[in-house]
């Protein structure tokens, strides 16, 4: 999918809103997924979009409307930016974004986080800057619609039965995989740990998982494990039991014997599962799993 870009840009006046549109445009034309911030009125509003747009995103884009004038106490006056803007940047630079553009009206004073970080884009005096001086920037710090700062879940795989054991003991099951892939060039995702945060019948209430502790990294005598740069890793989601059918088990660390199914009964059933990684935003992945009364039947996908 296409690396989104989180476009933090006052909409004050229709000359404000258009120039959201037109970075929104062009973004879009070359091959990225903009995505314009709305001010927003109170911090149930914050918490609900914002900060979640934020966690999803690829990129940030900061663009400083001046606002109001103010008078200090020394007498002097300056226009500070916009509020609601520079609440989204202290934001995106508390989670870490590597991949940031900072634009400035000319003579709006740089305050908060903004006075802390440097750029070197120069400050824009008419709308119409705006614009060119985004393109220029993006070619210039090479941005990439192809980048993401997010992992990703792909090729879940429900494989043959195969003898497994592990602290709670021997059983025969069919191994459902997932691969986490990190798509970064430049950084790992290190201490990759995984688990079934909450599981339920498909269309009722999801409850927590009776085990939320970390899944089998597959192939390692662990839970863990470090994904480089541009590759994948696999875990472990469940074993669909050969012996017990229609029983499900995790691979879990938990250490309580013997190991109790988290599936008893066929159905259709959702489970979401969370990962984690040092630097990386949280992963969810929800699976629907169809259970049947025969472990060759049951299938698996992504939702």
């Amino acid at each position: 999918m296409p690396a989104k870009v989180f476009i933090s840009c006052g909409q004050n006046s229709p000359e404000e809103r258009q120039v959201a549109q037109h970075l929104s445009a062009w973004f879009r034309a070359e091959g990225y997924e903009p995505y314009v911030a709305i001010d927003v009125m109170s911090i149930l509003d914050l918490n609900a979009g914002i900060i979640g747009e934020l966690k999803t995103s690829d990129y940030y884009l900061f663009v400083n409307f001046r606002r109001e004038q103010v008078i200090a106490p020394d007498g002097s006056t300056f226009w500070r930016g916009s509020l609601y803007t520079n609440q989204e940047l202290a934001i995106a630079y508390a989670l870490g974004f590597d991949h940031m553009l900072l634009l400035n009206e000319r003579d709006t004073r740089k305050e908060g986080a903004f006075h802390f970080i440097v750029t070197n884009i120069p400050e824009f005096q008419d709308f119409g800057e705006v614009l060119p001086l985004v393109q220029h920037a993006v070619q210039a710090t090479g941005w990439n619609p192809t980048y993401t700062r997010q992992l990703e879940a792909e090729n879940l795989r429900l494989e043959a039965q195969i003898p497994f054991i592990d602290h709670t003991g021997p059983r025969l099951i069919r191994p459902l995989f997932l691969d986490i892939t990190n798509r970064r060039p430049d950084v790992g995702a290190v201490n990759c740990i995984g688990r079934l945060a909450r599981l339920g019948l498909v269309g009722a209430p999801q409850h927590p998982s009776p085990d939320r502790s970390l899944i089998k990294a597959t192939a390692f005598n662990g839970f863990e494990q470090t994904i480089w740069p541009k590759s994948s890793g696999t875990f472990d989601l469940l074993g669909v039991s050969v012996q017990n059918s229609p029983q499900l088990f995790l691979h879990s660390a938990l250490d309580v014997v013997p190991r109790n199914p988290i599936i008893n009964n066929p159905g259709d059933y959702y489970l979401e599962y969370e990962f984690f990684a040092q630097g990386f935003p949280p992963l969810t992945v929800g699976v629907r799993v169809h259970v049947t009364n025969d472990p060759n039947t049951t299938s698996a996908v992504i939702c």
